[in-house]
């Protein structure tokens, strides 16, 4: 995966990004196979989805650090 649009302290996103590898390591995909079986379509959706995960994974960081800095 691409990590080149990370932030600094992107620990969130390293997270999302070690948890969809597991996924796709459980289920046997490889960059291989997905390069060669995807469609463009498919690929699209894929993206998609990383990310729409993102942005929740962002809003949960943000909210969890708000609610540190309230209770300090």
């Amino acid at each position: 995966m691409d990590n080149s649009n990370q932030k600094p302290g992107g620990t969130p996103n390293k997270l999302m990004e070690l948890m969809m590898l597991n996924v796709f390591q459980k289920h046997g995909i490889t960059s291989e196979s997905v390069k060669e079986k995807l469609s463009e379509e498919q690929k699209k959706l894929i993206l998609d989805l990383l990310e729409e995960l993102k942005l929740h994974t962002d809003a949960l960081v943000s909210k969890t650090n708000s609610q540190k800095t309230e209770s300090n």
